[in-house]
């Protein structure tokens, strides 16, 4: 498949390089249907990024966005009650560097574990278009000019996305590999307001159809589970809106208490208790069974990245546990994603 080098990022041979590689991305998802999803009971995003790059794609975490609508009180809105004051960062020390030794840093560490050859650069902490839209086309450039890029991820939310970002993520959709990660984390508005969310479920809804209507987009849904008046009927409900919806991906989590949070007043008055491994395993298996199967799994559960602010529960201390707890149950249950869809 077609390899989008940094040289060609803002020339015409780029751009038709980069539609003859959509048109090969978007053609392996419709013949999914063998699901070939490297022995997997859900198609992993791995195989995704395979399909689309014909070799395996790490993303590069980088932080450079300060805040977010609530923790600017707009709208009268509250802190999100299970956000921490680095707002998701992974590499949340780092966060002061320019942006170009954020990548490198990053980049590198992941090319000596992993033997990675391709990155995609990840704006991921706080909301990435709240500011001028200017800066995040600055962003954008910066990060497509860094040495084995081939594409951007950037995580945002619903009420966060005016028709000048818009119209930024259509000229880039058209030119390079973009996804829009975006927190929609539950589609209940009471559970929206236990999280302090500041926007309503039909938001969330009309924020991917805006997405969707950009040729070449991939759209990532953040999705939270167990939230207090979660139930079965809810999950496989949500499960096929998106599926419906036709997003490219899902990322779950598990909601959990770090120190510092709104969360953390709630669990020590004991109005919140996180879920088990094992329950929260059985809604994960559940609302995989009802999603599409061309939908791509980002990831299977949270996991901690600052362990000295983790509360609860002990099992978000752990990645890989958690993960292949998960694709057992589902195994030896004989599951798989898109089983009931």
């Amino acid at each position: 498949m077609l390899m989008l080098e940094n040289s060609l990022a803002n020339t015409p041979q780029a751009t038709d390089a980069w539609i003859n590689h959509h048109d090969s991305c978007s053609a392996a998802f419709s013949k999914n249907k063998k699901h070939d999803w490297q022995g997997k009971p859900y198609h992993p995003i791995s195989r995704h990024y395979r399909e689309c790059f014909g070799t395996k794609v790490f993303k590069v975490s980088v932080s450079v966005a300060e805040t977010c609508p609530n923790r600017e009180g707009l709208n009268g809105s509250k802190i999100c009650s299970f956000c921490d004051e680095w707002g998701s960062a992974a590499y949340h020390l780092e966060r002061d560097k320019p942006l170009s030794e954020q990548i490198k840093i990053n980049r590198e560490a992941i090319r000596k574990r992993y033997r990675a050859e391709r990155f995609l650069v990840y704006f991921q902490a706080y909301t990435n278009t709240l500011g001028k839209v200017q800066k995040l086309q600055d962003w954008f450039d910066a990060a497509l000019m860094e040495k084995d890029v081939v594409g951007i991820v950037l995580g945002t939310r619903p009420d966060c996305l005016p028709s000048r970002v818009l119209k930024l993520f259509q000229e880039y959709a058209e030119r390079t590999y973009l996804s829009v990660e975006l927190g929609i984390q539950t589609l209940d508005d009471k559970q929206l307001d236990f999280l302090s969310r500041g926007h309503d479920s039909q938001c969330s809804l009309d924020a991917i159809d805006k997405l969707k209507e950009i040729p070449g987009l991939n759209v990532c849904a953040h999705l939270i589970f167990g939230i207090p008046g979660e139930t079965d009927e809810q999950l496989i409900e949500t499960a096929r809106v998106l599926s419906a919806k036709k997003i490219e991906g899902v990322k779950l989590h598990n909601l959990h208490v770090l120190q510092g949070t709104p969360l953390e007043q709630i669990f020590s008055k004991g109005d919140f208790a996180p879920l088990s491994l094992e329950e929260y395993t059985r809604k994960v298996a559940l609302f995989l069974e009802y999603l599409d199967p061309s939908v791509a799994v980002h990831r299977l559960a949270a996991v901690a990245s600052r362990w000295n602010e983790l509360l609860a529960p002990e099992w978000n201390r752990e990645k890989m546990r958690p993960m292949q707890f998960i694709e057992d149950y589902m195994r030896n249950n004989q599951m798989f994603q898109g089983r009931l869809s």
